[in-house]
């Protein structure tokens, strides 16, 4: 929200020199995988080292993020957590696109292949 000062609340603690503060958390191994997930509403984005994380859906995210606050944002290396290179997205082996999903207390709630923006503003609209 805009005030006539500019600013106000929380988006205002996400901005730093007029640049967006990172909201989404990087899971960095498998450790960090399994207590991120965890977690009451967890919205990741998975991709490969060689990509990073996809910049075009990262301006939605972070407008989806300044009303939801009780969903976690995160990314995740796919090269780098055992559970996804093994086990979930053996398939995605050699895609490029992003995987998105949507996590409650450790159970896979909903997955989206690549960036699809009406799909994934729907599912963080329904939680």
């Amino acid at each position: 929200c805009l005030t006539s000062s500019g600013w106000s609340g929380r988006q205002d603690q996400r901005r730093m020199a007029g640049k967006i503060k990172e909201f989404q958390k990087a899971i960095v191994d498998d450790i960090d995988w399994k207590d991120t997930i965890s977690g009451e509403h967890v919205f990741i984005e998975a991709h490969r080292t060689w990509t990073g994380p996809c910049e075009c859906v990262k301006p939605m995210l972070y407008r989806i993020s300044l009303d939801k606050e009780d969903i976690k944002f995160c990314t995740a290396d796919l090269d780098k957590i055992t559970f996804l290179k093994e086990a979930a997205l053996k398939d995605h082996k050699d895609k490029v696109k992003p995987i998105f999903m949507y996590y409650r207390k450790s159970v896979l709630k909903k997955q989206i292949e690549g960036v699809n923006a009406p799909e994934i503003q729907k599912l963080l609209d329904n939680i």
